[in-house]
């Protein structure tokens, strides 16, 4: 592996991949190059001799992880087979394939969606005698994954009429562990519980795993970070920007920023502000902006880039029909003006819904499009009925899938 790491990334990208031994905070500007400072990074690390078995690197999404693993490999020339790359949940869910059985499940358990989860639910509160038609298994859930995840007092709710959420936790997990399966918040929350139980299983990832990286840091949840923290030793990188924290209604705490530095006193601090994304008039309309924040790490994103860009535009639309008309007007405008391809353009809406008027007005106009989002894959009838099949099959004990194949279509067994 012949790099020369200090011509491929600039000074500060350089300073946090030269930094391979000790705990390391990287303040990570949007655009900066975050991916590319953790897959170098990796690549410094095997070329001082790491083994690839002994590098964890953690973020939030599939296609993340499947990014940063083909960089790795593209960039160290190397298959990199053993090179432990993934989400928190697939961690999670790798470690208790390995481990679940101190707790009473066996390894081949099933994992359930948020749709098995209700259906669960359902069924503990009939045994518990419930009135049913004041149950809400949605508002259940979310209590029922606060209390694992130790939120309760964020996510304070009721679960029905004369519903009590503590005793129906306590049922949900016998009926999980009886059908030998785990949720998605248990992907999390048992390997906490197992290696509080059974240290010796932390020590393990210890010796395994001799340097970890997170990615993403300020959207980790404090028992993501407590899950890390049980096990990684003082080789802990942690990467992420608090001004892209964005999740904290699902748990995220970018507070965790600041739990690092009291944990690890006399780590580095490397932040990177250079942006290779934007232009230098969005750079400064974002420093304006989000410098009104009080807590935050002061850093002043800029370009090296030399573009100023285009100015940026604010209007008020009287209805969502008008607006997007507006936005395809604009459309047309500057592409015929700046000999535009259609996929230079993209619109941003805050939720799925606010896409229907879009659509249908770029359907109207003639313009070519196409979606990004929307239900599930893994959601769709056929596709779960297909997956129930094989969960049979997999595990005797998964009686919801098989509930679902027998009822299918509807026999009211």
């Amino acid at each position: 592996m012949h790099i020369r790491f200090e011509k491929e990334l600039d000074p500060e990208q350089y300073m946090a991949v030269s930094a391979t031994e000790g705990p390391l905070l990287i303040i990570a500007g949007a655009g900066s190059g975050k991916t590319r400072v953790i897959t170098f990074r990796i690549a410094k690390l095997l070329s001082q001799g790491v083994p690839p078995e002994s590098i964890l690197a953690l973020t939030f999404t599939n296609k993340a992880a499947r990014e940063m693993a083909q960089r790795a490999r593209e960039l160290s020339g190397l298959p990199l087979k053993n090179l432990h790359i993934s989400t928190f949940h697939s961690f999670g869910a790798w470690f208790l394939r390995k481990e679940i059985h101190r707790l009473g499940w066996r390894d081949n358990f099933t994992i359930y969606d948020e749709q098995d989860k209700l259906q669960a639910l359902k069924e503990c509160a009939r045994d518990l005698g419930y009135a049913m038609e004041g149950f809400d298994p949605k508002v259940a859930a979310q209590e029922i994954s606060a209390r694992k995840a130790g939120t309760l007092g964020i996510h304070r709710g009721e679960c029905g009429q004369g519903g009590d959420s503590g005793r129906l936790g306590e049922e949900y997990r016998k009926a999980l562990k009886v059908y030998n399966a785990v949720d998605f918040d248990d992907l999390i929350a048992l390997p906490l519980e197992i290696m509080a139980r059974h240290p010796e299983a932390a020590k393990a990832l210890s010796r395994r795993f001799s340097h970890v990286m997170i990615d993403e840091f300020q959207d980790t949840s404090l028992q993501q970070y407590e899950l890390v923290k049980a096990f990684a030793g003082n080789n802990l990188c942690a990467v992420g920007d608090d001004d892209q924290s964005i999740y904290s209604w699902r748990g995220a705490n970018f507070g965790n920023i600041e739990r690092f530095e009291r944990d690890h006193p006399g780590l580095l601090e490397v932040k990177l502000e250079r942006n290779y994304r934007s232009t230098s008039l969005i750079l400064d309309a974002a420093n304006a902006l989000i410098s009104k924040n009080q807590k935050r790490k002061i850093k002043n994103l800029w370009s090296p880039l030399g573009k100023k860009g285009l100015p940026i535009v604010l209007e008020e639309a009287q209805d969502d029909l008008e607006e997007a008309r507006s936005i395809t007007a604009r459309i047309r405008r500057l592409r015929i003006a700046d000999s535009l391809a259609w996929d230079s353009f993209g619109i941003l809406v805050r939720t799925n819904a606010q896409s229907r008027v879009g659509e249908e007005t770029l359907m109207e106009e003639g313009l070519p499009y196409r979606t990004a989002g929307g239900p599930s894959f893994y959601q769709r009838k056929e596709v779960r009925d297909m997956l129930a099949y094989l969960r049979v099959v997999a595990n005797r004990d998964g009686d919801l899938s098989l509930l679902r194949l027998i009822n299918g279509p509807r026999r009211r067994v």
